[in-house]
């Protein structure tokens, strides 16, 4: 080697050390950049270092809070859930990453009576007495209210329970339609017609559509029954009983699931994700102002094999930058929708609503008319699962409301505090699932929002990606795109 140069010397160095790594199974630990941790970013670098085991280094990216939509808002010393706050019993990935955490649920977050509230009158409330309740709900709705627990059981939770099945034996998937038709292909036509149409289709009444449905879009998507007919379907899972939430909030989900994967948190900014080697597999490079620096001075870069964006990458709610790709990456279609969460601390006005007295007011209001400013209007439970000293209200609206109009709710309030974020897709009347992949070895978790927006669906997303990945990058192509059949007796269990 003495009649080469220093640059020569190095490549067969470089050569040599990398055949020895090789013969003696030393081989480079795959890197892993995930931009976002809420519950799609944690959840994906959990899935992740169960796949790799320690074969594999992941950097999460997050430049405001970990738990992303999840965090807490707090008042008065308590902390209330402000975004994701609804978990359905039959979410497996949410209960068994409580069990693995040791955190508790709470089966009764949000206690109380119902209200169906058209913006002049009540139409519809609930009892104390459960005898009494079913027989309102007789009298105005028939049997719809009766039907709808049967129809979610049978069209959602049974196919979600299949599609269990399916990831726990490995199978992936590089669209969504494909994960879809995994659990059942009828829910894919659910995604092509309205909720509206789709309820009428099934033998729901007009009434029962236009009131409960429509309250139960309104305050879980602040839309209506245009919107396409799958996410309604999801959505009306909240007629089940048993629903949680994690007592000391759910935002320690996506925490412990980052203590967990043992991936490293970089706080910081992501600005671009380059693509600096097109081989396969191919090298990215992402760029990043740290911490809450704005000076592009400050930018920093680092290379990954693997690329998860798990922060909506829609119309609007994205700046960060795809270069040096031959095609261009392109975010989905649809925009996202703002979410207005005032919690006030104080009485209800519960004249507003045709009432005499506060105890005659029910804990919940769903609205129906879209001319109302608020979509809905709940008492609310500290997360810690205490009793708070004042009471708070949450209101959900689509913009942010006047102080005149908050004063109809309730007129004096001792702290307020006003949230307000793009919490998910703006719902065509029908839609075209986009895809998991990006470009080979880039993945967007939150494409999933498109067929439903829920913490449940988030994890579903991340554990297809963090399937596909080490799928792909392990050279283990025959679980991806199977086409399957369904399982004879698939049942609920641990995964």
């Amino acid at each position: 080697m003495e009649n080469l140069t220093g640059f020569a010397r190095l490549c067969v160095v470089y050569c040599l050390a990398a055949y020895v790594g090789q013969c003696f199974g030393f081989e480079e630990k795959p890197r892993v950049g995930i931009v976002g941790a809420g519950i799609g970013g944690t959840s994906a670098a959990y899935f992740l270092r169960e796949l790799f085991g320690d074969d594999v280094e992941i950097d999460i990216f997050e430049k405001q809070h970990v738990g992303g939509r999840l965090t807490p808002v707090t008042i008065s010393g308590h902390n209330y859930n402000a975004g994701g706050t609804i978990i359905h019993p039959a979410n497996l990935y949410m209960i068994n990453f409580t069990d693995i955490l040791g955190l508790t649920r709470d089966t009764k977050p949000e206690p109380g009576r119902l209200g169906i509230f058209d913006g002049e009158e009540i139409l519809f409330s609930t009892s104390d007495y459960s005898a009494l309740t079913i027989a309102k709900l007789m009298w105005r709705y028939g049997m719809d209210a009766y039907n709808i627990q049967n129809w979610v059981r049978d069209k959602i939770l049974q196919p979600l329970t299949r599609l269990y099945e399916f990831q726990k034996e490995g199978h992936a998937f590089s669209t969504v339609e494909d994960l879809l038709n995994a659990m059942e292909p009828t829910v894919v036509e659910y995604s092509k017609k309205t909720v509206k149409d789709l309820f009428k289709e099934e033998g729901f009444s007009d009434r029962f559509i236009d009131e409960f449905v429509t309250g139960a879009m309104r305050v879980n998507y602040g839309q209506t029954t245009g919107i396409q007919g799958l996410v309604g379907a999801v959505s009306m899972a909240g007629v089940e009983r048993g629903l949680w939430n994690v007592v000391g909030g759910n935002h320690q989900v996506p925490q412990g699931l980052l203590r967990k994967s043992g991936a490293n948190l970089i706080r910081g900014k992501v600005t671009a994700v380059s693509l600096t080697s097109e081989g396969s597999p191919p090298v990215y490079q992402i760029d990043y102002l740290p911490g809450k620096s704005t000076n592009e001075d400050d930018l920093n870069s680092k290379e990954y094999d693997i690329v998860i964006i798990a922060t909506p990458f829609y119309n609007g709610m994205t700046d960060i930058k795809f270069e040096d790709f031959q095609t261009s990456i392109d975010p989905v279609s649809d925009a996202f929708h703002l979410t207005v969460a005032s919690f006030i601390e104080g009485e209800p006005n519960a004249s507003f609503f045709g009432l005499d007295s506060v105890d005659s007011l029910p804990n919940t209001f769903f609205t129906t008319n879209e001319s109302c400013f608020f979509n809905s209007f709940a008492k609310q439970k500290p997360v810690s699962g205490e009793t708070a000293e004042k009471t708070v209200y949450r209101v959900f609206s689509n913009s942010v409301p006047n102080v005149d109009q908050l004063k109809q709710l309730v007129p004096e309030w001792s702290d307020i505090r006003v949230v307000n974020w793009m919490a998910y897709p703006e719902y065509p009347s029908s839609v075209q699932l986009p895809s998991f992949t990006l470009h080979e070895q880039m993945y967007h978790i939150n494409a999933i929002e498109m067929a439903a927006s829920a913490m449940e669906m988030s994890a579903i997303g991340a554990k297809n990606v963090a399937l596909l990945a080490y799928y792909r990058y392990t050279g283990q192509y025959d679980k991806i795109d199977e086409t399957l059949t369904k399982p004879d007796n698939a049942q609920k269990s641990e995964l």
